[in-house]
């Protein structure tokens, strides 16, 4: 499964680089890149492609840790529909659909899940080229798997998410018009 992981990480980091090193065949404002912060993409870089009023998108997001690694994975489609704005062509309200996988591994575990989200949002327009992203609403685990490494301690305390099969999801970024 390690080589699941590494391959995910490795795709999310050429379609970024690729993405952002092909501004010019896209066309001006059809690439976004973002950062941001959320459940279940941590603090997370990321880009999309914009199709009319839709975009694609991948990102990439970890929390710094003092032992091992907590990473995600996000692809997400987003249809943008109601209002306007002065500062883009594209609508301001969205509505936000993908997946998520997360990898929690340290010296005692692997544990790796895979979610459904379905999220509401806004786009709040700066700039032309700048903005804020803000949306909520909810996670579906589609896949769980732990690993243990260790024995558990009886001294261990783990916040578990594997018995919960829906989490609200939230996130807040920036996002940059190429």
């Amino acid at each position: 499964m390690k080589s699941i992981s590494n391959f995910l990480y490795n795709l999310t980091l050429f379609s970024i680089f690729s993405l952002c090193c092909s501004n010019q065949s896209f066309g001006q404002e059809k690439v976004n890149i973002s950062a941001g912060v959320g459940f279940a993409e941590f603090l997370n870089v990321g880009v999309r492609y914009q199709l009319k009023q839709a975009q694609i998108g991948i990102s990439l997001g970890s929390l710094p840790r003092k032992e091992g690694s907590l990473i995600s994975v996000s692809g997400d489609y987003y249809g943008h529909f109601a209002g306007s704005s002065k500062l883009s062509n594209r609508r301001p309200w969205y509505g936000r659909a993908g997946l998520n996988y997360i990898r929690d591994e340290d010296s005692t575990h692997n544990d790796k899940y895979v979610y459904l989200n379905f999220r509401f949002g806004r786009d709040i327009n700066i700039s032309k080229k700048l903005g804020i992203q803000i949306d909520a609403g909810i996670n579906f685990q589609l896949y769980y798997e732990n690993v243990s490494k260790l024995p558990p301690s009886s001294w261990d305390i783990d916040i578990d998410y594997s018995n919960s099969l829906a989490l609200p999801s939230i996130g807040i970024g920036l996002f940059y018009r190429i």
